[in-house]
């Protein structure tokens, strides 16, 4: 067992890294992807599912409890996101909105309205020279 900050696997040793809305649950996300950048191989992939903040958190959000558990509160902005995979080494850094972004978020929290302030996306790099 391990921490996302802290992986327990050794340098270099995984082809891809595959997270669904888990990064957003972590405090230190620039450590998260330190931490993937480190223990994947040359070449290999990082393919997330995680949600992104489009607009600032209104503070009701980012109190709320269940807001944090469900991967919205701890929501980050696109560009710092690829900011972080970058400084962490990252190439090949692609951010997009899921097509179907909208109604994942509804169904979560139908009476929220969170769609003005986030949405799903898939967030893909590579570790390359």
């Amino acid at each position: 067992m391990g921490e996302i900050e802290h992986l327990p696997v050794a340098d270099a040793s995984v082809d891809v890294i595959i997270s669904n809305c888990v990064i957003n649950l972590s405090l230190d996300k620039e450590k998260v992807f330190k931490e993937a950048y480190r223990v994947l191989k040359m070449g290999g992939r990082l393919t997330i599912s995680d949600i992104v903040a489009t607009a600032e958190l209104p503070e009701n959000i980012r109190s709320d409890i269940s807001m944090l558990t469900g991967c919205i509160a701890g929501a980050e902005y696109a560009e710092n996101i690829r900011g972080m995979l970058s400084n962490s080494g990252f190439k090949e850094i692609m951010l997009k909105p899921k097509d179907n972004s909208k109604e994942i978020l509804s169904s979560w929290m139908p009476d929220k309205n969170i769609n003005d302030f986030v949405a799903s996306y898939i967030i893909e790099a590579v570790k390359k020279r």
